[in-house]
């Protein structure tokens, strides 16, 4: 009874550790060269069956909105339009990014073909299985500078949020606070190719997850020591969740996201190197 009773345990455990040794050699086999490729990864198909579930469940649970039809009707988006796409607030966890910019870029939308868009994401964020399938399915690539130049010369256009883990732990959902890193290497690649950045706000991603002040203190830390972004915020119920364990308490409140396309801002021609 007492060596019968660990067989269900040294099961899954064995599972467990086929799964990370077999998900590890898929992503240093396949999923590493994608996070660094101009081109799109998989097929059209699934990622526009994946990312329109989220989609859809994000239209249902949100009050959502854009203007991505004005914004083609302007002029904005259309054939031959590139961009470095600049978006704010990161908020907790991007949940405009998630939900709703994953199904836009899957379809090419607003007004554009397959491959001439992208969005640059932390590294970290690709080596986390099905997450990493998913958003390189969706367009994401590498956010290092070879990657970012890389796609900028093949004629896409790339997104980014500028403000990453330092603006994603210190969202407070009383407050609107954006953040640039002091070198703002986006801006030098933009010039050195010659693309018009364009600046996109999510209005409503910082009140979709309550913060306070502890949970603000404990997110920065994680983020000073560890590298980490937010591991903490007050999920469904003022109840402190967190993303290491998912659960239904992790969705977002029931509010409001309102994502609007600026207008571009044209920086001049191109300069093969440009000063800081």
């Amino acid at each position: 009874p007492t060596s019968g009773s660990g067989a269900p345990s040294r099961h899954l455990g064995q599972v467990a550790t086929a799964f990370i040794f077999g998900w590890g050699v898929w992503y240093a086999l396949v999923l590493r060269k994608a996070a660094l490729s101009r081109r799109p990864w998989g097929p059209r198909w699934l990622a526009i069956s994946l990312s329109s579930s989220l989609y859809r469940f994000g239209c249902w649970w949100l009050n959502f909105s854009h203007n991505a039809e004005e914004a083609i009707k302007a002029g904005t988006w259309g054939p031959g339009k590139q961009y470095v796409m600049v978006w704010h607030p990161h908020g907790a966890f991007t949940i405009s990014a998630l939900y709703f910019f994953s199904y836009f870029w899957a379809r090419d939308y607003p007004g554009g073909t397959r491959g001439d868009r992208y969005v640059c994401v932390a590294p970290l964020l690709l080596r986390i299985p099905f997450l990493a399938e998913f958003l390189l399915l969706c367009h994401a690539r590498s956010q290092d500078s070879r990657t970012f130049s890389g796609l900028l010369e093949s004629g896409a256009t790339v997104a980014i949020q500028p403000g990453g883990l330092a603006e994603q732990v210190a969202t407070d959902h009383t407050a609107e606070r954006i953040f640039f890193p002091p070198r703002l290497g986006f801006i030098r690649l933009a010039l050195k190719h010659g693309v018009p950045l364009l600046p996109v706000y999510a209005f409503g991603e910082n009140q979709l997850y309550k913060t306070n002040s502890w949970t603000r203190r404990l997110n920065g830390w994680f983020y000073k020591n560890l590298g980490a972004g937010t591991l903490v915020v007050l999920g469904q119920g003022g109840v402190p969740n967190s993303p290491i364990l998912p659960n239904p308490l992790m969705l977002p409140r029931r509010g409001s996201l309102h994502i609007r396309f600026g207008e571009p801002v044209h920086l001049g021609p191109k300069e093969e190197n440009p000063s800081d």
